[in-house]
C-alpha cells in the first residue's frame, strides 16, 4: 500500500484558515486575493459537507499576496500567535504567511478522516482534487492510485480497524500506524487490482447519484441507499475472495483470518 500522512497542521491560531462568509468578503473586496485562497478539507468538511477555506501563499508570492490588507492582517495575527506560543510555534515565525506542514498532491488526494462513527459498516474515504488542503483531522494519501480505494472501503478492513483502532469516547479514531499500516494485505496483481478498480468506480458512481445527502448520513448503519450498499457488497464479496477460497461466515471469521495474515506478514515477531 502506499504511504498515508496526516493532513496539514496549520498551528496557526486560526488567522490563516476562512468560512466562506469570510473568503467571499475579501475576494468581493480584492479579487486578486483568489489566488491566494483554497478550499480545505478535513472530517467534518468531508462527512457533514461543510465548506471551509484557508489562505495558502507561496514563499515567491508573499510580496505580492501582503499587498492585500485583510491578508496582511491575517499573517501578522499568525506572527502575534507563534511569537507569544510555544517553542514549536516560535520556530515559525518567519513563516507565518504559512501553515506548520504543506503537503499537496499533483493530480488528486484520498482522505480518511481521524475520528468516525463507530456506527457504520465501512469506513467513509474520499477523492479530492489537488486544489483542495488537507487538514490535520483526516489521513492522506498523496496520488493514489484508484484501486487503493477499494481496500480501504472494503468491510474487512472496516472490521479490522474496528479491532485494533484507538477510540474517541465511542467513536473510532483511524490512524495510519495502527489501522492502515498494519491492516495484513495479500499481494495484489495486477488484474486483483483491475478489478477492485472496477468495484471502486461503482462505489463512487453511487455516491454520485446521492450528492444531496452528506457522505455521513449516506453510510448510516441501516439505511445506506440500496446501490450504494449493492456497490459495497460486490466489493466485499471480491475482496474476501482474495483471503480464502470459500465465503467467510461472519465477522469474527473475517477478524480471524485478517489475524492470520498479520502474523504472517509480520513473521511472528510484532504479532
Amino acid at each position: 500500500l502506499p504511504e498515508m500522512i496526516y493532513g496539514n497542521m496549520p498551528l496557526e491560531g486560526g488567522f490563516l484558515k476562512l468560512s466562506e462568509l469570510e473568503k467571499d468578503n475579501i475576494i468581493n473586496t480584492y479579487p486578486q486575493a483568489q489566488k491566494f485562497i483554497r478550499p480545505t478539507i478535513g472530517g467534518d468538511e468531508f462527512l457533514k459537507s461543510i465548506k471551509r477555506w484557508c489562505i495558502w501563499i507561496e514563499d515567491e508570492d508573499l510580496k505580492s499576496a501582503l499587498e492585500i490588507p485583510p491578508i496582511a492582517q491575517r499573517v501578522q495575527g499568525v506572527r502575534d500567535f507563534r511569537t507569544n506560543g510555544g517553542e514549536v510555534a516560535r520556530t515559525l515565525v518567519e513563516r507565518s504567511h504559512q501553515f506548520r506542514y504543506r503537503h499537496t498532491a499533483k493530480n488528486q488526494m484520498m482522505i480518511v478522516p481521524c475520528t468516525s462513527s463507530e456506527n457504520r459498516d465501512y469506513i467513509q474515504c474520499g477523492f479530492f482534487s489537488s486544489e483542495y488542503i488537507s487538514m490535520n483531522s483526516v489521513q492522506v494519501i498523496l496520488d493514489p492510485e484508484l484501486w487503493v480505494f477499494g481496500v480501504l472501503s472494503s468491510k474487512m478492513h472496516m472490521i479490522w480497524v474496528k479491532a485494533v483502532a484507538g477510540r474517541l469516547e465511542s467513536r473510532i479514531r483511524y490512524s495510519n500506524r495502527i489501522c492502515y499500516n498494519t491492516f495484513p494485505c495479500p499481494d495484489f496483481n495486477d488484474e486483483n487490482k483491475e478489478v477492485l478498480t472496477e468495484l471502486s468506480i461503482a462505489i463512487l458512481s453511487a455516491r454520485e447519484r446521492h450528492l444531496n445527502t452528506t457522505v455521513g448520513n449516506l453510510y448510516r448503519k441501516g439505511a445506506m441507499p440500496s446501490d450504494l450498499l449493492s456497490a459495497h457488497l460486490a466489493l466485499d464479496t471480491y475482496f474476501e475472495s482474495l483471503y480464502k477460497t470459500n465465503p467467510l461466515k461472519n465477522d469474527d471469521e473475517i477478524l480471524e483470518t485478517l489475524l492470520k495474515q498479520y502474523v504472517q506478514m509480520t513473521g511472528n515477531k510484532n504479532a
